[in-house]
C-alpha cells in the first residue's frame, strides 16, 4: 500500500522543488508522477529537446526518497504540432474539427500524430532509461476522456474499411451479417460503408454503429501498444501503466489492460452517485487483471461537475482507505498544489494556491502514519458474488436502446449498489470468463447480457451444472454479435439453460410501472419488464405479476422470476428492471441461501474481512457524515483487545475490530 501524489514541476519554480520533495516525505508519500502533459515543454520545436528541467526534478524527488513515475506527454499534443499539421486534430461526430486547446485534441490514427509521439516517446525513453528514481511509466492519460475515443475524419473513415475487411472478409459476409438489405443499405464497395456520424437522416444500422465502436476502441488500445512497445525495448524491467476514467466507456478496459502490465483508474467520487458507485469502479478495474492502481484520486474540491461540493474532514482518508481496502496497490493524490493557471484554477491539491497545507495534506499525512502503524492485511478473501461486465453489451445497449432511460451501466450499478448495501462482496470479471473462472462463486450474475454467445452459454451451462447459480436479467440474448436480432425466441441461446422464453417486452414511461408479487409482497417495476413463458417441466415460476384487484392488467399472472435447475446447481432469469426493493427481495428471498453473509441494507457502512494468519480483521467505513451503529455478529476486540459489544462508527471515520479463528 503506497500514497503518491501527481506534480507538475514544470509549472513551478525549480527553487521550490526540493521544499515540495521534503514536504512530499513529511506526509508520508512515496511516489510522485509527473510529465503526462509536458510535451510542450519536452520538445518546444520539433525535433529539439529540451530534458534539463526534467533531469533535474527527478533527481530532486529521488535525492528526497521519491520513486518517479513519468507519463508520456501524448495526451496533449502542442501547439506548433496542431498548426504545422491541422490533420492530427480529431473530427468530432458532428463532422467539426476539432481546434488546439484543451487536451486529448488528437486523432490516434493519424501517420504523422503517431510518428511525431513515437518520436518523443522514443527520445523520452531512451534519455531516461538509466535514470535513478524512475520506477514505472503511465503511456498518454485518460484514453477516451472528453469522449475522445471515437474520431470521425476520412483517415479514420479508410481505417475503418480495413478493419471491416479483416473482420468479415467479403463484402458479402459483411452485407449478411449486418442485414443490409434493410432501407436499401447493401453495399458493393467497402468505401462506400459512411461512419456514424450525426450527418444521417434517420438512424443509422445499429451493426454499423457496434463495429465502429469495437473499430474504434481497438484502434486506441494499439495506440497505447505502440507506446507500450517503445518503453519495454528501453527499460524492459519497468512496469507500464495508463489511466482511465469509468464512465468514459469508449474502450474496452479489458482490451486496453492487455496492452500494459496493469491499468489504474482516476477516482474523483464527486463525479459519482455516491460509495457504492465508488466502490463498483474499485471492483471494475481490480476486474482487469491481478493488480491496479489509483493514479488520480480526488484530494479536495474540484472543478468540473454542476455544484464542485466541499469535502468535509475526514473525507480525503475514506476515500483512500476504501481504494486500498479493495485492492489498489497505490493511490496517487491529483495533485500536489492547486493551480495558479488554465482551466483547473478551482480544483484543490494538497497544497493551496499559496503553498500552505490544505486540509487534505494533514489528513494523507495522518493516514500514512496509520498505515506504517497498523496491521499488515493479506488478500482480499474470496467474494461472495461475481458480476460480468462487457463493453460489447454496453455498446450494443448504447446503439439501441428502445427505451430513453435504459442503460447498462445504471443496470449494473444498481445490481452491485444492493449487494454492497447487503454487506456481500462483489467481483466484476469479463462476461467472457470460462466456468472454470467462475467455480469458486456461489453465485454469477449477468446484466442484460445482449449479445448472444452460444460459446459462452456452453460454459455458463458448465458452471451451473456444477453446483453454481446463475442469475440472468433483462435482454439476454437478444441480437447476434454483428447487433441483429435473432430469429429465434428470446433470451436466445440461453433459453434452454433458463428454462423461460420471453413472451412479452413492456417497455415502460415514466409514469407507468407494474406489479411484482413476491414473498416481501406486492413490489413495483419501473422502465421496463419482461413477462416469461416456462419452456421446461422443471422451470419453477418464483414471482409473477400482479395488480391490485381494482387494477387488472392483461400481464397480470405471467411469470416475473423463474428457476431451473441444471446437473447441481440453477439458472434464474428476473424479468424486472432491477430497483432497491425487488434486489433486496431477491437476496433475502429465493437467493438468501446463496448470501449467508448478506447484512440489513445500509447506505452508509462498508465492510472488509481480512484474515491474516489465526487473526481475522473487520475493517468498517462508515461514509456518512454521521454516526452510524453497525449491527455485530460473534465475538469482536477492538486494537486494544477490549472486547466490543456495542457499536457505533462516526461519521466519515472507521473503525478496525480483530478476533482469534
Amino acid at each position: 500500500m503506497q500514497l503518491g501524489v501527481a506534480y507538475y514541476p514544470e509549472q513551478w519554480e525549480p527553487s521550490r522543488w526540493a521544499t515540495d520533495a521534503r514536504l512530499m516525505i513529511e506526509a508520508g508519500l512515496t511516489i510522485v508522477r509527473i510529465g503526462e502533459f509536458a510535451w510542450s515543454v519536452l520538445e518546444p520545436e520539433p525535433g529539439r529537446y529540451c530534458w534539463d528541467w526534467l533531469d533535474e526534478a527527478i533527481a530532486v524527488l529521488h535525492t528526497a526518497g521519491l520513486g518517479v513515475i513519468v507519463g508520456t506527454p501524448t495526451a496533449a499534443p502542442p501547439a506548433w504540432l496542431a498548426a504545422d499539421n491541422p490533420a492530427v486534430l480529431p473530427v468530432r461526430a458532428d463532422g467539426r474539427l476539432a481546434q488546439f486547446g484543451g487536451r486529448r485534441h488528437y486523432c490516434p490514427s493519424s501517420p504523422v500524430y503517431r510518428a511525431a509521439c513515437a518520436a518523443i516517446v522514443t527520445a523520452e525513453a531512451r534519455h531516461l532509461a538509466a535514470r535513478p528514481g524512475l520506477i514505472g511509466w503511465q503511456v498518454d492519460n485518460e484514453f477516451g476522456n472528453h469522449e475522445s475515443a471515437r474520431c470521425f475524419c476520412d483517415r479514420c473513415r479508410a481505417a475503418f474499411h480495413a478493419w471491416l475487411q479483416t473482420r468479415y472478409d467479403t463484402l458479402e459476409s459483411l452485407n449478411t451479417a449486418w442485414g443490409t438489405r434493410f432501407w436499401s443499405q447493401h453495399y458493393t464497395a467497402w468505401a462506400q460503408i459512411p461512419m456514424p456520424t450525426g450527418a444521417v437522416v434517420a438512424l443509422h444500422s445499429p451493426s454499423l454503429c457496434l463495429d465502429y465502436y469495437r473499430f474504434a476502441s481497438d484502434l486506441t488500445v494499439d495506440f497505447c501498444r505502440a507506446q507500450a512497445g517503445i518503453l519495454r525495448d528501453h527499460t524492459p524491467d519497468l512496469p507500464i501503466t495508463t489511466n482511465v476514467f469509468p464512465g468514459d466507456e469508449q474502450l474496452d478496459f479489458h482490451a486496453l489492460a492487455g496492452a500494459v502490465d496493469f491499468l489504474s483508474w482516476d477516482n474523483y467520487p464527486h463525479g459519482f452517485s455516491g460509495p457504492a458507485e465508488v466502490a463498483f469502479n474499485h471492483d471494475l478495474l481490480r476486474g482487469t487483471g491481478p493488480r491496479y492502481w489509483v493514479m488520480e484520486q480526488q484530494a479536495g474540491m474540484i472543478n468540473w461537475t454542476a455544484y464542485n461540493p466541499p469535502v468535509p474532514p475526514g473525507q480525503v482518508r475514506i476515500w483512500t482507505l476504501q481504494g486500498l481496502l479493495h485492492g489498489a496497490e497505490a493511490v496517487i493524490y491529483f495533485r500536489w498544489r492547486a493551480g495558479l493557471s488554465g482551466s483547473e484554477q478551482y480544483h484543490s491539491g494538497l497544497l493551496k494556491h499559496s503553498a500552505a497545507p490544505d486540509r487534505g495534506y494533514g489528513e494523507v499525512q495522518a493516514l500514512a502514519h496509520e498505515l506504517r502503524v497498523g496491521p499488515t492485511l493479506g488478500p482480499r478473501p474470496p467474494a461472495a458474488v461475481a458480476l460480468l461486465w462487457s463493453f460489447d453489451d454496453l455498446w450494443a445497449v448504447e446503439t439501441d436502446r428502445h427505451h430513453a432511460d435504459f442503460q447498462y451501466r445504471a443496470q449494473a450499478v444498481a445490481i452491485y449498489t444492493s449487494l454492497w448495501e447487503h454487506g456481500l462482496t462483489v467481483d466484476i470479471l469479463p462476461r467472457h470468463t470460462p466456468a472454470a473462472g467462475l467455480a469458486a462463486y456461489p453465485l454469477v450474475i449477468v446484466p442484460a447480457a445482449v449479445v448472444d454467445d452460444p460459446a459462452w452459454t456452453d460454459e455458463l451451462v458448465g458452471y451451473v451444472s456444477n453446483g453454481g447459480a446463475l442469475l440472468l436479467n433483462l435482454r439476454a440474448g437478444v441480437r447476434t454479435t454483428a447487433n441483429t436480432s435473432l430469429p429465434i425466441a428470446l433470451p436466445g441461446s440461453l433459453a434452454a439453460l433458463v428454462g423461460a422464453t420471453v413472451s412479452e417486452i413492456l417497455s415502460l414511461p415514466p409514469e407507468r410501472t407494474v406489479g411484482v408479487q413476491t414473498a416481501a409482497g406486492l413490489l413495483r417495476c419501473p422502465l421496463w419488464a419482461e413477462t416469461l413463458e416456462p419452456s421446461d417441466p422443471a422451470t419453477r415460476v418464483v414471482w409473477h405479476y400482479a395488480e391490485p384487484p381494482a387494477e387488472p392488467a392483461y400481464y397480470v399472472g405471467q411469470a416475473a422470476l423463474t428457476r431451473r435447475p441444471q446437473g447441481s446447481g440453477a439458472a434464474y432469469y428476473l424479468g424486472t428492471y432491477p430497483t432497491p426493493a425487488i434486489l433486496a427481495a431477491l437476496w433475502t428471498g429465493p437467493l438468501t441461501d446463496l448470501l449467508p453473509g448478506a447484512l440489513p441494507p445500509s447506505p452508509h457502512l462498508e465492510r472488509f474481512t481480512h484474515t491474516v494468519g489465526d487473526t481475522t480483521y473487520q475493517i468498517i467505513l462508515n461514509h456518512s457524515d454521521y454516526a452510524q451503529p453497525v449491527p455485530l455478529t460473534g465475538r469482536w476486540y477492538d486494537t486494544t483487545g477490549r472486547q466490543v459489544d456495542a457499536l457505533t462508527v462516526r461519521g466519515l471515520d472507521s473503525v478496525v475490530l480483530r478476533r482469534e479463528t
